[in-house]
């Protein structure tokens, strides 16, 4: 029976056969020891999940449900015990709809304000005073007046023609001058109520912009006077 020698400097006395057996199942165990710290480590370091049903428990598991991701849950630290990160519940279409609805009131809103500062800011630069607006306004509608009077009178002489056409065709071209008349009659009317209700809308508005300014101007007037009774 032979034996092996070993790097120690000594003579085993088992079979060569024993000594293979005794060193792989030392190589099985010392694998199966690391297997088992890795795993252990790896355990220790996993993400924790906690998550609550519709019941209202409460469950810790490194494993979870996959319907319950749609019900939000926590990954937390399982040696710290502090949450890592909070994953919100999937929102319903209700909700969706809700959110996006809010959304676009409020860029309309946002929008509107600009528009607004605009608005104010071109009325204080054109007007010094409401009597300004007032003489823009008398100017703007006598132009509007003026092209109302002028088509009426077209109508008018249309509306003759029509009267004392000799042949069809005379009178064909007259009532289609009067029908188109009327359409730019219909439009010029339109224009000037827009006109009436802008400059009325403008009015209200800088006399609400100037009624804020005022307030100031008057404490800047003031201060100024008691500066000058200083001196």
């Amino acid at each position: 029976m032979s034996s092996v020698k070993i790097h120690t400097g000594f003579f085993s006395p088992l079979p060569l056969h024993h000594y293979f057996r005794s060193s792989c199942l030392s190589h099985v165990f010392v694998v199966l020891i690391t297997m088992m710290c890795t795993g252990f480590v790896s355990v220790a370091h996993a993400d924790l999940y906690r998550w609550t049903t519709r019941d209202g428990m409460v469950h810790y598991g490194d494993n979870m449900p996959s319907s319950q991701a749609l019900d939000g849950y926590d990954l937390i630290n399982p040696t710290t015990g502090e949450v890592i990160r909070h994953i919100d519940r999937a929102k319903t279409p209700q909700e969706l709809a809700a959110e996006a609805a809010a959304k676009a009131a409020d860029e309309k809103k946002q929008a509107e304000e600009v528009a607004q500062a605009q608005r104010d800011h071109m009325l204080l630069d054109l007007y010094s005073n409401t009597s300004d607006l007032e003489r823009a306004r008398a100017q703007r509608l006598g132009e509007i007046d003026g092209l109302i009077k002028q088509t009426r009178n077209a109508l008018d002489r249309a509306n003759e023609r029509s009267k004392h056409a000799q042949a069809s065709s005379e009178q064909k071209a007259a009532f289609k001058d009067m029908i188109q008349l009327r359409k730019n009659l219909f439009d010029l009317q339109e224009r000037r109520d827009e006109t009436v209700q802008r400059f009325d809308e403008d009015l209200r508005r800088l006399e609400q912009l100037l009624a804020k300014g005022k307030p100031s101007d008057q404490a800047g007037i003031e201060h100024s006077h008691q500066g000058l009774s200083a001196k």
